[in-house]
């Protein structure tokens, strides 16, 4: 019985300080602040938009046998 309630302690607790992590979201009311915002926002829209970083190669990969002979004549046809 100890075990079960020391354990929904600790899983309480750590929900609490989970639920209170600070997620970078301020909430403010200050008129200079909120026009220096929406500035911000509408030079970033006039930007024009850049392209995103390549996020692979589209070249196929060769392995390194395949690298040996990638430049070796093809077999002949059996017939």
């Amino acid at each position: 019985m100890k075990k079960l309630l020391v354990t929904l302690t600790v899983l309480l607790g750590a929900a609490s300080a989970f639920a209170q992590s600070d997620n970078g979201v301020r909430v403010s009311t200050d008129p200079a602040r909120a026009a220096a915002v929406e500035s911000h926002a509408q030079q970033l829209q006039a930007r024009p938009a850049e392209k995103p970083m390549a996020m692979h190669d589209h070249a196929p990969k060769m392995h390194k046998h395949q690298a040996r002979h990638h430049h070796a004549k093809p077999h002949a046809k059996k017939s």
